[in-house]
């Protein structure tokens, strides 16, 4: 596409061969033409927006979202991390402790996050703690976060003591990308769902808020038999998510098909690795960056992905904050309803780079 200057230059060269003579630009008609040609130039982007927004691989915001309807695709809503809470009390109790739904814990920090419990949970009478189903109060990514950070309770109920979060929040994740939708509106052309092929199974699974991957196993118990695992992003998809996919599917399922939907089986794989940080980077930066460089790893994962250590050890070079990597940890292979995620990971910084 012409810039503007090009417009105006080639109207000038325009009128003075039909001229005799090149317009002042601080005349009447050289005023026109500058007007003139940027109306032009308005135009052409306009044309030229208009012509990405056309195709699904150049689309983007609104369009794709348009792009994606005439596949039956939506972008997905950003879906809030959940995990458990435990409240415990120093002293048993002669009578049950109540949790409320509704309840609010939060992290510290001068930001914390908030996290609200979703469902009544009582502490027996005799016990001193119990464990309370809970998401992050906002979805998004935002609200994932380490074991042992949810410490805080806003409106502690009556007799509880503390609270902690044993294991991590995950699962939380932000509004579907651009880049997301795009990749599965055109894996819908690449393999097209007919409503009982494996594509409508995969594409039926992606659309839900959560579900990062899926694997089909075609007869996986014999003739008429259809497997479908489900893998949320570097974690389990929620529960009430699997129910609700399980029972579309066995809504839509062929005569004499037996459908099952399950999440897939989290495999923890722990990672120890040694690296040597260039010059101008701390130890603890650098540890930082590469935890975050595998976490985004195991991310990339679908379910009975196997975890492959010259492509997880690509991602600590691209932070662009090591010269050399050495892996004590293997690899893993998982079976097919299998979600490899991050277990214990060791990073060991030493200069010299």
């Amino acid at each position: 596409m012409d810039s503007y200057d090009t417009i105006v230059e080639r109207m000038n060269g325009k009128f003075t061969e039909l001229a005799g003579y090149p317009p002042d630009s601080a005349s009447d008609i050289g005023i026109r033409i500058k007007v003139l040609a940027g109306e032009i130039y308005s135009v052409s982007c306009a044309l030229e927006w208009l012509k990405r927004q056309t195709f699904a691989q150049t689309a983007s915001g609104d369009g794709l979202e348009q792009r994606a309807l005439e596949r039956g695709l939506k972008r997905k809503p950003p879906t809030a991390a959940q995990g458990t809470l435990t409240f415990s009390i120093s002293s048993a109790l002669w009578f049950p402790a109540e949790i409320p739904e509704g309840t609010v814990c939060t992290t510290g920090g001068d930001e914390p996050l908030r996290y609200v419990v979703t469902k009544d949970t009582f502490i027996p009478a005799g016990s001193l703690c119990a464990d309370a189903p809970a998401k992050a109060e906002t979805a998004g990514a935002a609200g994932n976060t380490a074991a042992k950070t949810v410490l805080n309770m806003v409106t502690p109920p009556a007799s509880i003591e503390k609270v902690e979060n044993k294991s991590a929040f995950t699962g939380g994740e932000d509004a579907e990308t651009d880049e997301a939708l795009r990749a599965r509106l055109l894996a819908s052309y690449a393999e097209v769902s007919t409503g009982t092929n494996a594509a409508w199974y995969r594409e039926t699974a992606l659309k839900y808020g959560g579900v990062h991957s899926a694997n089909v196993v075609p007869r996986s118990g014999g003739v008429g038999t259809v497997a479908v695992y489900l893998g949320g992003k570097g974690c389990a998809p929620p529960a009430e998510t699997v129910d609700e996919i399980r029972a579309y599917m066995n809504g839509k399922r062929e005569i004499n098909t037996t459908v099952t939907v399950e999440a897939a089986e989290t495999v923890p794989v722990d990672v120890t690795v040694s690296v040597t940080y260039k010059d101008g980077f701390k130890a603890s930066e650098v540890r930082k960056a590469c935890t975050e460089a595998v976490n985004e790893y195991f991310c990339g994962l679908g379910v009975g992905g196997a975890v492959v250590l010259s492509a997880m050890g690509a991602g600590l070079f691209s932070t662009g904050m090591i010269a050399d990597c050495s892996f004590s940890s293997s690899g893993k292979e998982v079976t097919q309803s299998q979600l490899a995620v991050p277990g214990t990971v060791k990073i060991s910084p030493k200069s010299g780079g």
